[in-house]
């Protein structure tokens, strides 16, 4: 709990008290759900909260609504035709290796990524 100077009114309490969750104040959560979405760039998680089922995936197709998930591009080359890692969704690059052998090929933080 915050603490507040004596001589000013503290609002932290009853704020949260006065606010009633959507099955009342006494009542816990029956079901919950989280979902991972992207919010002005940004990774959040949002947990929904209801006694009612029903009711709580409503409200979960109304968020996911509001927040579309892009489509996830599977192709296996770019526009130009450049072979395209559809794990990682960038571009790869052919090597030539010393045998005349030929792969694609691209860096990732963990090293080098063939695609699979």
């Amino acid at each position: 709990m915050a603490h507040c100077a004596p001589a000013l009114a503290c609002t932290h309490a009853t704020a949260w008290a006065t606010t009633p969750a959507p099955w009342g104040t006494t009542a816990l959560a029956l079901t919950s759900v989280n979902v991972h979405l992207e919010l002005h760039g940004r990774q959040v998680q949002l947990t929904l909260r209801d006694r009612d089922e029903d009711r709580l995936l409503a409200r979960l197709e109304a968020v996911l609504q509001r927040f579309p998930v892009a489509p996830v591009v599977t192709s296996t080359s770019t526009p130009t035709g450049e072979p395209w890692c559809a794990k990682h969704q960038v571009p790869m690059h052919e090597t030539i290796g010393k045998t005349g052998a030929r792969w694609f090929s691209h860096r990732t933080s963990d090293g080098w990524c063939k695609g699979k």
